[in-house]
């Protein structure tokens, strides 16, 4: 908190009214004096009193207050990165203005909804922290929920339930086993049919919290023991309600077991870190283990935590989609303007049809909702403002927006986790992979951390005694260090590579309209394989442990990977 000392008096009482300078009394950094500072300040100021935010604000910092009181590690998600006034209250670490973060994306004149504000805490601490907020404000506080609907799968064997059927359901089953009539086969298909997309059950949301002005209303209740209540964030949305998203992060959890350091702390630019990064070495790395991310650090070579953003971001189907990631690899970011984040999209539509960024956003949303009447709009306005090669060339870049996409701030926010993370792989590996081992869960199988962690020195002993192999069928790892180098490889032979490994992680992507499978394989100490197999190569949906095979190796920036041609 700021004394009145270091504010013109001026400035609080006559320039701002009452709500204003009740914001500005709660600010946990010094008020700025640039004159950008001023004028985005005044700026926010005006939406947040015109639009009704204020209460927002206040119960956002509340919640801080708590985190902060406890030295817990956060970090913001979303686009309240893009707020100087969440900078200035400590919401956030992060200056828009130094990072040229415009605040459209956050809140502006042209919306009415509350600004959403997402916060993420380590994984443990979250269930505490909602309880001692909801001390702050009692009878106030409550979570929303999730409608979960039938889809085709969940309506069948509802269905299949419905009709009389109560014994286990394999993952798969065939319906004429479970009723032999045709005749039965035909209404069972019907009933679910008739199911899909209705109702199924409430959830409870990941971390949605509701704080209401007055008590919660006795209507709204799911299950007061949980504080649930029956609305959804669509709901929430309608009815202007305060909502704040309080998430786990298992990253954070990770990087509080090593330091106690706050996120934004960690340099910017660190050369151990970037050789990490650099390498592809991404294992135990929250947020950026997928294989993907490891090809685009390879690709990218991050130097600084706004390298890693951008990595980050790029991943994002609305900027990888369509060979547009590639592209951008390609032009070494020099090439045709792309679009990467929400922001850029908001630039990207202002500059073409020269409107504010405010209604920029307007049709930003549209175009993601893909609401046809705000497209149309859009479109009037792009043919009386640009040429027909030009209209195309916007509207080709344009139709990847309804597609998940990175704001800014939130590209940074992760950018500088991840960073952090790579700053302790580099300098203490033995404590790096005892935190990991301990706090985060692995798209990678089991065996793949726990391998890592002791060839990093960290003791770990399977309960289960014999061999590796042994080991390794009865609990998915093994604790000694010879297992992988022994028994797999991988080798090239007259432009064919062959190779044998155990199966790390697998996935089902789509490309250029064929189904293909994603493989990473270990085939020796810290060696690991990437595959590619298309769906008529892999014979179907066997859950592979050990695979064997050919193809050839295929180069694209800084890694490779084997185009599969043959398993055995």
């Amino acid at each position: 908190m700021i004394s009145n000392s270091d504010l013109s008096s001026n400035l609080i009482q006559k320039k701002y009214t009452l709500p204003v300078q009740q914001l500005i009394h709660r600010f946990s950094r010094p008020y700025p004096t640039g004159i950008e500072y001023i004028r985005r300040l005044d700026q926010e100021y005006k939406i947040v009193e015109q639009k009704g935010f204020v209460n927002t604000f206040h119960r956002v910092c509340d919640l801080m207050d708590l985190i902060k009181s406890r030295n817990i590690p956060h970090v913001l998600r979303g686009s309240a990165a893009s707020s100087l006034l969440c900078y200035q209250l400590g919401i956030s670490d992060i200056d828009p203005l130094e990072h040229n973060i415009p605040l459209t994306r956050f809140m502006n004149f042209c919306r009415d909804t509350e600004p959403d504000v997402d916060l993420d805490v380590p994984h443990w601490v979250r269930d505490g922290l909602i309880d001692e907020f909801h001390e702050i404000h009692p009878n106030k506080v409550a979570r929303i929920s999730n409608k979960v609907m039938y889809k085709p799968k969940s309506a069948m064997r509802e269905a299949i339930r419905q009709f009389g059927h109560r014994k286990f359901l394999p993952r798969r089953y065939k319906l004429s086993d479970i009723f032999p009539d045709p005749t039965l086969q035909r209404q069972v298909k019907h009933y679910a049919k008739s199911l899909i997309g209705k109702q199924r059950q409430w959830s409870l949301h990941c971390g949605g919290l509701i704080v209401f002005n007055d008590t919660v209303p006795d209507d709204l209740w799911l299950d007061k023991s949980r504080r649930q209540i029956i609305l959804d964030k669509y709901d929430v949305e309608q009815q202007n309600l305060i909502k704040i998203d309080l998430l786990c992060n298992r990253g954070l959890s990770q990087l509080w077991e090593l330091s106690d350091k706050p996120v934004a702390d960690y340099p910017i630019d660190d050369e151990l870190a970037s050789q990490v990064l650099c390498r592809g070495d991404v294992l135990g790395l929250t947020q950026s283990e997928s294989r993907t991310m490891r090809k685009t650090v390879m690709a990218l070579q991050p130097k600084n935590v706004y390298d890693m953003a951008l990595a980050l971001a790029l991943i994002r189907p609305a900027a990888a989609d369509g060979g547009r990631k590639a592209a951008y690899f390609r032009s070494g970011g020099k090439g045709k303007r792309q679009i990467i984040t929400d922001e850029d999209a908001i630039e990207y539509i202002s500059d073409s049809i020269g409107c504010s960024m405010d209604y920029a956003d307007r049709y930003r949303r549209g175009w993601s909702k893909q609401d046809p009447k705000i497209i149309q709009e859009f479109m009037s306005k792009l043919n009386g403002q640009q040429s027909k090669s030009v209209q195309m060339d916007i509207l080709k870049e344009l139709k990847h927006s309804p597609k998940y996409s990175y704001c800014r701030g939130h590209a940074l926010s992760y950018g500088q986790l991840v960073w952090a993370l790579a700053y302790w792989k580099a300098r203490e590996p033995k404590r790096f992979w005892e935190a990991t081992i301990k706090h985060c869960h692995s798209s990678y199988r089991p065996w793949v951390h726990k391998r890592q962690a002791i060839l990093n020195g960290v003791a770990m002993y399977n309960k289960v005694n014999g061999s590796p192999q042994h080991q390794f069928d009865k609990t998915g790892w093994w604790d000694s260090r010879d297992f992988l180098s022994n028994e797999f490889g991988c080798e090239e032979s007259q432009g064919v590579t062959y190779f044998h490994g155990l199966v790390a992680n697998s996935r089902v992507i789509y490309r250029y309209k064929k189904r293909l499978i994603l493989m990473s394989i270990g085939v020796g100490n810290d060696r690991y394989v990437d595959l590619i197999i298309d769906k008529k190569v892999f014979k179907g949906g066997k859950q592979w442990t050990v695979v064997t095979g050919c193809g050839i190796t295929r180069k694209k920036f800084n890694s490779d990977y084997i185009e599969v041609s043959h398993l055995l």
